[in-house]
């Protein structure tokens, strides 16, 4: 493919993700290179939730415990915290395309770990290697969907991004769900249709031009988890809000297929795909009716209707009531969404351009540990007290985060606000 000159940018410095002269070429190649990346990232993330109704038949299967399931899920998002930690810089140091390209061959190798799976063992070991991949895809695509958008398009980039994580979060589940209960081979059709999505995804890729300018060797070691000094208060508020969203997601990706089978009698496996496909669903269309809002905004608003959806989870529970759920469902799907959208938008304008991947990486450090901490907390003591009380738990547990990001965000709305009465103030004088 003919990559035409780019009007000359300046100088960049070794590592930046400044785009130089001949190598993102005219607005109209930057334009399909956004959109084919993003088909990249959705597919990839895809792929990371197509076990999602399948724990239940490999609980049946290999008589594994909650406990079992948990940690098993436990185990991809301890991989892309890790990942996000130690190579969240790679890509601005060795650029996007090779890390996405790696990205890309850790699912295919995840797939084929599942087809071949005989015991949960490797099911943890694909799960891992899962994280690996979604670890170098989030922040790299994300940090590339916002240097291929003009400047002016920043914000469409961040909607872009999370409409994409969110519509293959969810479409892994739906796909994977139908399939199961109305194709043959549950556990192994799934996948191998999958790897032909990844080998067009791949295709996608060589037609991708580079953004980052100068290249080095990546180092993988910690460096930092990259938090901009300009606005840290509500860079870490913005990754505090990420970490409640992403407990829910956690919740309804590991856990809530069993909740339904048992808690709600539903034994479908094309339900269960079909509710946790709902949330997210909801989540991305919630992304784009709320684009043009500010992010701040938006993610106040998606944070006071999560303390509504989790009021409605639990009272589904307690009255093994599905009505009752589905709406938790749509509610806490137009929270997450809300929140996901404003969080990345605050991210992502507060990232300095020289370490943009290695900070938005850090955004999804704490995005994804909120994979971890609550829901494996949920799986572990429903083993004690059972699934209701267990829920109830999680959720007042989320509830007290959701009022402590509301007021670290209300609390920098004050400052700022204080900021610009004294500058308008001494600009009078």
């Amino acid at each position: 493919m003919t990559i035409l000159h780019a009007p000359r940018l300046g100088p960049a410095r070794a590592g930046t993700s400044q785009p130089t002269r001949g190598q993102t070429g005219p607005a109209a190649l930057r334009r399909v290179a956004f959109w084919l990346l993003a088909l990249v990232l959705t597919s990839t993330m895809l792929g990371t939730t197509l076990p999602t109704p399948l724990y239940v038949i490999y609980q049946a299967r290999w008589h594994l415990s909650a406990v079992v399931v948990t940690v098993t899920f436990a185990a991809y998002a301890a991989a892309v915290i890790a990942t996000l930690l130690l190579a969240g810089r790679s890509s601005d140091q060795a650029g996007r395309r090779p890390v996405l390209a790696v990205a890309l061959g850790a699912s295919a190798l995840s797939t084929v770990v599942f087809i071949l799976a005989p015991d949960v063992g490797a099911l943890i070991a694909a799960r891992i290697v899962s994280g690996l991949s979604a670890g170098l895809m989030t922040g790299t695509a994300t940090a590339m969907l916002t240097e291929l958008a003009p400047v002016a398009g920043r914000a469409r980039a961040s909607l872009v991004a999370t409409t994409a994580n969110m519509a293959g979060l969810g479409l892994g589940p739906l796909v994977a769900g139908l399939l199961a209960q109305y194709a043959p081979h549950p556990t192994t059709l799934v996948f191998e249709v999958y790897l032909a999505v990844l080998a067009v995804a791949g295709l996608l890729l060589l037609l991708i031009p580079e953004t980052v300018a100068a290249r080095t060797r990546p180092a993988l070691r910690w460096a930092g988890l990259g938090i901009p000094e300009r606005g840290r208060g509500e860079f870490i508020a913005a990754g505090m809000a990420g970490f409640a969203a992403f407990a829910l997601l956690g919740l309804f990706s590991s856990l809530v297929p069993g909740f339904i089978a048992g808690q709600l009698h539903q034994g479908s496996h094309a339900v269960q795909g079909a509710v946790v496909f709902l949330l997210l669903a909801v989540g991305a269309v919630t992304q784009v009716a709320l684009s043009r809002l500010r992010g701040r905004r938006v993610m106040l608003a998606g944070l006071s209707l999560f303390l509504a959806a989790l009021g409605l989870i639990v009272a589904a529970l307690a009255l093994s009531a599905m009505a009752v759920f589905l709406a938790g469902t749509v509610v806490g799907g137009v929270a997450v969404g809300a929140i996901f959208l404003g969080s990345l938008q605050t991210a992502n304008r507060l990232a300095p351009a020289n370490r943009r991947g290695q900070a938005i990486s850090a955004f999804f450090v704490a995005c994804y540990a909120g994979l971890i901490i609550p829901v494996v907390g949920v799986g572990v003591l429903s083993g004690f007290t059972g699934t209701f009380p267990a829920v109830l738990i999680f959720s007042i547990l989320l509830a007290t985060l959701c009022l402590f990001s509301i007021v670290r965000f209300a609390r920098v709305d004050t400052v700022h606000g204080d900021t610009v009465r004294v500058d308008t103030v001494r600009g009078a004088r």
